[in-house]
């Protein structure tokens, strides 16, 4: 096992600043997920981690071990590339074994790493065959047993799944959850800008933010566990960014405080959020949130009036059938248009009708001035 530590890495490149103030360990086993917008420097980071690039300042520690100065090929990583970049003359079986025989590993060796590597991915029958001949889900498993038969401490996936239809993403994704329980003992650094793969994959999760776009502050918003980012959210920036679709947030001010928490008027309804409300003063500027899952959708407008807290009138205006769900675009009623999702089940909802939206105090979320951090 290896435990990974980033301190204090910053990159700028010319006057381009990609990374500041990185900071973050990964515990030895433990499968972290770097989640951002692009630009965010994501794959730069495993880049430096792997010792393919070397101009940030900052240190970078496996097993307690720094390794900036250590030569990529003596850091014992094993990174996989959104490209396959196999040898499409090789059958899978010498794509697999060619770093092996280029580091003059034993023959035997060779044949054993290759066929346990082959077992775990499934590509027994596969081995004899060209790249050529295999699906784009074959082909990353092939760059992924190009890595496993490396033995390393730490594997780095630069976004591997992304040239891959939906299908076989979904598939892929689940032998790379699979490879890390067979594999327990390596920890696992993954970059994607997914939020699926990121909630499905991580057991923690380092949100990034470009540092372009946020002037004075650093690169990571959050970190921790997928449902802590997906219901306690740090900031704005971690409440558009994780969820789909994304939490609907409003600006408004704080109509008054009490022992429950924080009220305000969102369309001239009175309204209320559950949350502490340490550090608020009737008349602040706070951005409230609710995520659509948690908004409740009621076509019988007779509970909706200037004293029914927390609900509000809509009109639909789109519909998307899901299935199992459908996604509600509405616009609130009674002051100036704007946009609230809905998630419903029910199948009766048509557009154009006007529905009545319960906002539960206990699912709202409060975010201070400039998108702040969120009121606890």
């Amino acid at each position: 096992m290896a435990q990974v530590t980033l301190r204090d890495i910053t990159l700028t490149r010319g006057t381009t600043a990609i990374l500041r103030d990185v900071s973050f360990t990964v515990e030895a086993g433990e499968f972290c997920v770097l989640v951002g917008p692009s630009g965010c420097g994501k794959s730069t980071l495993l880049r430096l981690i792997a010792g393919l690039d070397d101009d940030a300042s900052g240190e970078i520690l496996i097993d307690g071990q720094s390794v900036v100065h250590v030569p990529a090929a003596r850091r014992n990583v094993a990174m996989v590339f959104q490209g396959y970049a196999l040898y499409p003359h090789m059958t899978v079986f010498d794509n697999i074994a060619f770093a092996l025989r280029r580091a003059k590993v034993p023959t035997a060796e060779i044949q054993t790493r290759v066929q346990t590597a082959a077992k775990i991915l499934q590509l027994g029958d596969c081995l004899q065959r060209k790249p050529a001949s295999l699906s784009g889900g074959q082909r990353q498993r092939v760059a992924i047993g190009r890595a496993i038969v490396k033995k390393p401490k730490v594997f780095l996936f630069d976004e591997p799944l992304s040239n891959l239809d939906a299908s076989l993403r979904a598939e892929t994704r689940f032998e790379i959850a699979k490879l890390h329980r067979d594999m327990g003992s390596a920890s696992m650094l993954y970059v994607t800008h997914d939020q699926v793969e990121a909630m499905t994959l991580a057991d923690r999760i380092v949100l990034l933010r470009p540092v372009l776009q946020s002037p004075g502050l650093g690169s990571i918003v959050q970190v921790g566990r997928p449902m802590d980012l997906y219901h306690r959210p740090a900031n704005l920036f971690a409440a558009r960014f994780i969820g789909t679709p994304g939490m609907n947030l409003f600006e408004t001010r704080v109509a008054g405080l009490t022992d429950q928490g924080v009220a305000f008027e969102l369309h001239g309804q009175r309204c209320h959020a559950a949350v502490s409300n340490a550090g608020l003063a009737v008349g602040d500027l706070i951005t409230v949130g609710i995520r659509p899952e948690h908004v409740q959708v009621s076509l019988d407008s007779s509970h909706a009036g200037d004293a029914a807290p927390n609900r509000v009138l809509a009109s639909v205006t789109h519909i998307e059938a899901l299935g199992e769900h459908s996604i509600l675009f509405t616009n609130l009623l009674g002051g100036p248009a704007e946009a609230l999702l809905a998630k419903t089940t029910d199948e009766s909802v048509r557009v154009g009708d006007s529905v009545v939206l319960h906002l539960p105090a206990s699912a709202m979320h409060v975010f201070g001035v400039n998108g702040g951090a969120q009121v606890r």
